[in-house]
């Protein structure tokens, strides 16, 4: 199915920001750049704003669908965590930036970024309880979500800034090895 006008703005618009940042980009200048007019935008969106609500939303809702598909797909949820991980370094090159200057605009207060906790946050750290729960009780799936979500968040920040790939993918692999031990210990009590 192709997909709608807006859609395919959505897209322009998400690849732009990947590129170019945010910033204190205003329609009329984001225009030009996704071959169409500030009014189309605005017509498509409302404003700034609506534009990087659709951003944030977009983004999270298809790096959480992918996450919940490898748990689908893999019967081991460290394998399907280390696809992901994969992944996630993979698209950080050219997401990474943008997800982390979006994020820094919720922890400003801005309010189109002001759900972002709930978005990225809570759904993909439910994705991940999900996989945990299958292994584990239920306070242990939370708090091992948790720190899961916060050590690919951190390895993905170190990777963008130093650019040591290498380093990152062998603090994943610890981080399984460590993770599995837990869980395996958790069930055996």
């Amino acid at each position: 199915m192709t997909p709608g006008p807006r859609e395919q703005l959505l897209d322009k618009a998400i690849t732009h920001f990947a590129r170019e940042g945010v910033r204190d980009t205003s329609l009329r200048g984001l225009a030009p750049h996704l071959g169409t007019s500030q009014r189309m935008l605005s017509y498509h969106f409302g404003s700034r704003e609506g534009l990087l609500t659709a951003v944030i939303d977009k983004v999270v809702a298809d790096t959480t669908s992918a996450l919940r598909t490898l748990f689908d797909e893999h019967a081991d949820p460290f394998e399907a965590g280390r696809e992901n991980w994969r992944r996630a370094a993979d698209g950080a090159r050219l997401f990474g930036a943008l997800f982390f200057e979006l994020s820094s605009h919720a922890m400003y207060g801005k309010d189109y970024a002001r759900d972002l906790g709930q978005t990225v946050v809570t759904r993909t750290e439910e994705a991940f309880a999900e996989a945990y729960r299958s292994r584990t009780d239920e306070a242990t799936a939370r708090v091992l979500a948790r720190l899961t979500l916060a050590v690919g968040n951190g390895l993905l920040f170190s990777t963008l800034i130093d650019a040591d790939r290498a380093a990152s993918d062998a603090a994943v692999e610890e981080f399984i090895t460590l993770v599995r031990a837990r869980v395996e210990s958790s069930a055996r009590q």
